[in-house]
């Protein structure tokens, strides 16, 4: 088996339509046509990207909104990682917010990997990498 990209992430969500404005208005996704499954939900996207949200009373959501950069996450990748730290900075996330807050901010800036990396929590505490990663060559 040769996998040539990863198709979407799929989210658990506990109210539909504020990860829809979570993931529009912080991550600039668009909601896109989803298909007419039995349970509750939306597809956003941007460029190949698409994270499909899901309302599921049994699925699994983090407990605690502390973020653990070790933790399960996903990460996108962005071109402008300066506009996109002023953007988020607009929305209210911070780096000097304390531990707990659902507006807190991580930063490695000289972290290990090869590029810089922010981490936040959606608000169902799903931990997002957001990095400057060069793409990859395959």
């Amino acid at each position: 088996m040769q996998i040539s990209a990863l198709d979407h992430v799929s989210l658990v969500t506990s109210n539909l339509e504020r990860s829809i404005a979570f993931c529009r208005d912080v991550l600039g996704l668009r909601q896109i046509q989803r298909p007419p499954f039995n349970s509750t939900g939306a597809w956003m996207a941007s460029g190949s990207l698409e994270i499909h949200l899901t309302v599921n009373p049994h699925g699994h959501l983090r407990p605690e909104s502390k973020i653990d950069t070790g933790d399960i996450h996903f990460a996108v990748r962005v071109a402008d990682f300066e506009a996109t730290l002023k953007h988020l900075n607009a929305k209210g996330y911070r780096d000097d917010a304390a531990d707990g807050d659902p507006k807190r901010l991580v930063l490695r800036l000289n972290g290990p990997a090869p590029y810089l990396q922010a981490y936040l929590l959606d608000p169902d505490n799903h931990l997002i990498e957001i990095n400057n990663a060069p793409p990859k060559i395959t």
